[in-house]
């Protein structure tokens, strides 16, 4: 499963731009990780807030995937920012809080790592769809 997420992350070029790497993909969680690079920062040099929304919705979107199969499509999703992400590394954990038959409801804390020191820096919720597509 993680090959095929990652898969999924190559075949993007948005993904690849910010250098979204799946580490982790089980039923029970999924992680995605990204470096923190000088280019995706905003001009106090912290994580710019579209860069963590995207490793959110990317990191919802592979737990609704564990949950409901892989042809999914985020439908909503909210972040809460905490507090100013520095580091060398974003994570992103995924678990699913509700599952059914055609629709998910998936959470994300992101982390900003640095020197083996995470701080959660913003919580994500959202629904993810089963999308019926090939």
């Amino acid at each position: 499963m993680l090959a095929m997420a990652q898969g999924v992350l190559d075949a993007q070029p948005f993904s690849t731009l910010v250098g979204a790497r799946a580490t982790r993909f089980t039923p029970e969680g999924v992680e995605v990780s990204l470096a923190l690079r000088p280019d995706l920062t905003q001009h106090h040099g912290f994580a710019h807030g579209g860069l963590q929304a995207t490793l959110a919705d990317i990191t919802l979107t592979f737990m609704g995937a564990a949950a409901l199969g892989p042809s999914v499509l985020t439908s909503e999703f909210k972040i809460n920012f905490l507090r100013p992400a520095q580091g060398d590394t974003l994570i992103g954990r995924g678990s699913v809080l509700s599952a059914g038959k055609r629709q998910a409801v998936t959470r994300c804390d992101i982390y900003a790592a640095q020197g083996g020191q995470e701080k959660l820096v913003a919580t994500a919720l959202g629904t993810i769809a089963r999308a019926d597509v090939p």
